[in-house]
């Protein structure tokens, strides 16, 4: 598949598989919730079947990938693009496709890991102890603390073995991915190929047609509640907040531990069995039993056993009915009867609460009336200028209409064509469409649609720069050779994981 037609979360997932070698592992440094610095980090909980409980994101044959890993995955990938697209990170990936790409990325490193393994290519105790010794927030004047390394380890819920197995697991992966690095070169017409596109540059001028592009100060809070009287108007107001209810505040969460003892819900022997099994846990609990000891002795949920039945913070739609119902009702500090879901029998305790923060009506039907005419604008001014171009290929009368329409086009700076991406767009679709603008036909014959946006291009200048920098194209080179490798790498996983089996929960990913 050419880069051209890589899905954005598919670049995405490139980001953070860039290559990193040994060395770079020992540098990893941990901080807050052990934030590794690539997202290698499917840390394994245990083994367990098909069967997802309550605490399971997924299962990689017969490999765990906890829930908590999930959410810890999320919020890595969450703060990275935050912090590398700043305001744009919410218009660019929505919450779902966030969460899907977490949970592709851990099963792709237990996939990986899982089949280095059966490849006789291992971490070695050395290299996992090593690796962690040179952690500089594991040291204490130049020299490994084993009580720090617990320390920082028990602070974030860890336990040193698994610890020690994410690691493990990171570092074969690496030894895979070196292996391709050494065998993968570039030929030298493929760089010579490359040279030649490195010197040609474009420049383009280019409008975003979003609903991000007409402001808050463009839509007044007078032009909404003159449409808001209208039925029509007011219904899809209505629509919109009913389907982005977290734009509106942020639901009611709860924190609780549980033990379960599993049963199939259409086996009565055995749920029976289940039930008189957590009856007398239930009466160690309710007689002053650590719960915590107890869900670690007798809890069939691997995700979550050996953290003494720890779920975390989750919203009610993150969890099956019986068990979130259960869960919600109960009082802070306060332990359910038997609670009976598809999974088995549960016996729930809640840690704590955070209550719901919504918006007023008034101040939710603004917010939304404001999407509601961002985006029907939108619509508008793409229809317009879309009729504008396929009638008229010329950049003179392209710009006047852009500027009678009191918009302004920006400008992308000459960028190479060899990147395959036009900058502050990304979207491989305007790179092809850039490709193919002249200066006989200097605009785009449609708007480049991509996600919620549509681009409207414009070519500025065309030139071509030669380049003498032997370091930068030494340089170059390397970067392809990276490239190709990781290609390989990707064809070599892809080619494994059509005999594992694989199953994600469903319930974790936000609808």
């Amino acid at each position: 598949m050419s880069r051209l037609d890589q899905t954005f979360s598919t670049k995405l997932h490139q980001a953070f598989s860039e290559k990193f070698n040994f060395k770079t592992i020992l540098a990893l440094a941990i901080f807050g919730m052990i934030i590794l610095t690539f997202v290698f980090s499917g840390m394994v909980a245990g083994k367990g079947g098909n069967h997802l409980g309550a605490g399971v994101a997924a299962t990689v044959n017969g490999e765990i990938i906890s829930l908590k890993q999930f959410q810890d995955q999320e919020n890595r990938i969450s703060a990275y693009y935050s912090q590398m697209l700043g305001g744009q990170f919410e218009n660019l990936i929505q919450k779902k496709q966030l969460q899907m790409e977490a949970l592709n990325q851990l099963v792709d490193n237990s996939v990986a890991a899982q089949s280095a393994e059966t490849e006789k290519i291992f971490a070695t105790d050395s290299n996992v102890r090593v690796a962690i010794q040179e952690m500089p927030y594991f040291k204490k004047d130049g020299v490994f603390q084993s009580d720090l390394y617990k320390g920082i380890l028990a602070q974030n819920g860890m336990t040193p073995g698994e610890f020690e197995k994410s690691m493990r697991q990171q570092i074969s992966i690496q030894k895979v991915r070196d292996l391709f690095e050494a065998s993968t070169l570039v030929t030298s017409l493929e760089k010579t190929v490359d040279a030649d596109l490195k010197q040609s540059k474009l420049n383009l001028y280019y409008l975003k047609i979003s609903p991000e592009l007409f402001t808050s100060q463009q839509i007044t809070e007078a032009a909404v509640n003159a449409e808001l009287v209208k039925p029509e108007f007011k219904t899809k107001v209505s629509d919109y907040i009913k389907n982005h209810g977290s734009e509106f505040g942020t639901p009611e969460e709860v924190k609780a531990s549980h033990i379960l003892i599993k049963a199939d819900e259409k086996n009565a022997d055995e749920v029976k069995k289940a039930e008189a099994k957590a009856k007398d846990i239930l009466k160690q609990v309710k007689a002053g039993g650590d719960f915590a000891a107890l869900a670690k002795k007798f809890s069939d949920d691997p995700g979550s056993k050996e953290k003494g039945g720890d779920l975390g913070f989750f919203a009610k739609d993150r969890m099956v009915p019986e068990f979130a119902n259960a869960a919600f009702a109960l009082n802070k500090g306060q332990v359910s009867d038997l609670v009976k879901s598809p999974f088995g029998i549960h016996i729930i305790k809640l840690i704590d609460k955070k209550a719901a923060v919504t918006k007023n009506e008034a101040q939710a039907n603004l917010m939304a009336g404001r999407k509601v005419l961002a985006e029907q604008k939108t619509l508008e001014t793409a229809k317009q200028i879309e009729g504008h171009i396929a009638k008229n290929s010329d950049a003179k009368s392209t710009e006047e209409l852009v500027n009678k329409m009191n918009l302004k086009l920006k400008e992308t700076g000459l960028f190479e064509i060899s990147t395959e991406s036009v900058p502050s767009i990304g979207s491989p679709a305007a790179f092809k469409a850039a490709l193919e603008l002249s200066k006989e036909k200097p605009v785009a014959k449609t708007l480049v649609k991509d996600g919620d946006a549509q681009y409207l291009l414009i070519l500025k200048e065309m030139t071509k720069v030669p380049t003498s920098d032997a370091k930068a194209e030494e340089k170059r080179g390397e970067m392809m050779d990276k490239q190709k490798s990781f290609s390989q790498y990707q064809y070599w996983l892809e080619n494994h994981k059509k005999s594992f089996t694989i199953n994600r929960n469903p319930e974790i990913i936000t609808n």
